[in-house]
């Protein structure tokens, strides 16, 4: 019995609190009263009943702890891997990030969390149309509409140079070649192989499963060397569209043998194969990045500037050229992820680019499967591995927290919830017939809400990934958003809107 219950307690007599107060000295000094006991009960079996019977309950207590008794006793995630290749060396890297999580290997045939798929995996596995809530595949069914180098290259884009389909073309090619005497053109397989620089006489007109591309005959070079340029980009949701790409760093490749003087028969001057020249090589290179510390992009950047040029302009051509030709291929995506059941798919893949000297970036194409192998350049292995920490943790593939006892944040309402005012002017909490409802978290379908849970969480977990799509806002008073968005699908204009109204009060939501 504490000080003040005695003075309020009128009716005791001078000797009961006499002897109240003798007891109370005798106690030790650790011991706690009944009424606390009975509160933390209480709230103990509230928040049971809370937990048990709430079909939100995630939303009332937006804090998870992953140290929990259940948590250890749970097995843990696994993935398995699908290839053709007898050897696993190009995915040395994969392997070993994903071990570092805390993923275990299984079979193909088993149950897994992830399935990392080197070939394309939808051919043969059925069961890829009705993935469970917690799998996931490393590619979208119907990619190669952006990973088919005949049907990407033969796309009419801007900084696609010209192609033809053959032999169905073979006539439009011939007239492009004769009002463009001076043009030369490359003939390509989807295999990339046996490429090289011919005359328009001397193109196989008649091969099947090809296309002649026009070659462009003013790149830059670095020390006298062309190269290209591989921008890692992954995909996290189609319809409505969601893309990133890899800031970290970009994969440059020189050619072994300097461009001038050109000739058309030794391809190492103008094909990057396997055994290119890496940056740290390059002589006018190799003091930037061997001394001073720079990435590939830093010290490719140093030296344009040393060329009297500005780098800058190169960035936001790479970002429009990766944007336009995915949002070009998506209708024809959309079209087969129809027949499958979930969406869990994800896409990492290397488009690859080049410059010409005027600092104009064209597009070679698009790999569904880019080499993550460092066999050949062990330098590189960094790249990759920082590459695949960066995916994983965006797609939600992530280092096992148990052991480590700590908090994770789960994406809330609140979170979720923009443009409050709009949604209180119409009533939509009443009705969501109008359009200005549709981003009201009253009016969200049970699909919506999970559309941006996952862009949210994607946000949190970006490490070193840049959002292209929805593209960012670099200026808010100058991103107009009804124009913006006045020629998107309904869906990605309803996510680009989401975006916009996170950036408006929220900077760290505008990229």
């Amino acid at each position: 019995m504490d000080a003040s219950v005695e003075e309020n307690a009128s009716h005791q007599t001078e000797s009961e609190c006499k002897l109240a107060k003798s007891e109370e000295a005798e106690k030790p000094s650790n011991s706690i009263g009944l009424l606390p006991v009975m509160i933390f009960l209480a709230a103990t079996v509230t928040t049971a009943v809370m937990v048990e019977l709430l079909p939100h309950a995630s939303k009332v207590f937006p804090w998870s702890f992953s140290d929990s008794i259940e948590d250890q006793q749970q097995p843990p995630p696994t993935y398995a891997i699908f290839g053709r290749s007898p050897t696993e060396e190009h995915l040395v890297h994969v392997v070993k990030v994903l071990e570092m999580f805390g993923y275990q290997r299984v079979g193909v045939n088993e149950s897994w969390n992830l399935l990392w798929a080197h070939d394309y995996p939808f051919l043969s596995f059925s069961s890829l149309k009705n993935l469970g809530q917690h799998q996931v595949v490393n590619h979208l069914p119907g990619c190669g509409y952006l990973t088919n180098k005949v049907d990407l290259c033969t796309t009419q884009l801007p900084f696609l140079p010209r192609a033809f389909r053959l032999p169905a073309q073979r006539e439009e090619f011939l007239d492009y070649a004769s009002d463009n005497p001076q043009a030369l053109f490359v003939q390509k397989h989807n295999e990339h192989r046996h490429i090289k620089v011919r005359a328009p006489a001397d193109i196989a007109l008649g091969s099947n499963d090809s296309f002649v591309q026009e070659f462009v005959q003013r790149p830059f070079l670095v020390d006298g060397h062309k190269f290209d340029i591989g921008v890692y980009v992954v995909i996290t949701s189609v319809n409505p569209l969601r893309a990133y790409t890899y800031s970290g760093d970009v994969l440059f490749r020189y050619c072994p043998v300097k461009y001038h003087p050109f000739d058309a028969e030794n391809v190492d001057k103008y094909i990057v194969g396997d055994d290119y020249l890496p940056t740290w090589e390059v002589p006018s290179l190799r003091k930037y990045y061997n001394r001073f510390g720079g990435s590939m992009r830093t010290v490719f950047e140093a030296y344009v500037r040393d060329q009297g040029m500005e780098p800058a302009k190169i960035w936001p051509q790479v970002e429009h050229i990766i944007r336009t030709t995915i949002a070009t291929k998506e209708r024809d995506i959309v079209n087969i992820l129809r027949s499958y059941k979930t969406h869990n798919f994800f896409d990492l893949m290397r488009f690859d680019l080049f410059i010409d000297e005027d600092l104009k970036v064209f597009l070679m194409e698009a790999n569904m499967s880019p080499n993550l192998s460092s066999a050949h350049f062990k330098p590189n292995s960094l790249l990759y591995e920082q590459v695949l920490y960066s995916v994983f943790n965006l797609v939600g593939i992530r280092p096992l927290t148990a052991a480590s006892g700590t908090f994770e944040m789960i994406t809330a309402d609140k979170n979720l919830a923009t443009d409050l005012n709009k949604c209180a002017v119409y009533d939509c909490d009443k009705s969501c017939n109008r359009e200005e409802c549709h981003l009201c978290l009253q009016c969200l379908s049970g699909t919506e809400y999970k559309m941006l849970q996952q862009a949210h969480e994607e946000h949190l977990h970006r490490v070193d990934m840049k959002r292209i799509i929805p593209q960012p806002i670099h200026d808010l008073k100058s991103f107009h958003i009804v124009e913006k968005t006045a020629n998107m699908t309904k869906r990605n204009a309803w996510m680009t809107r989401w975006f916009y109204n996170k950036c408006q009060f929220d900077a760290a939501w505008c990229n």
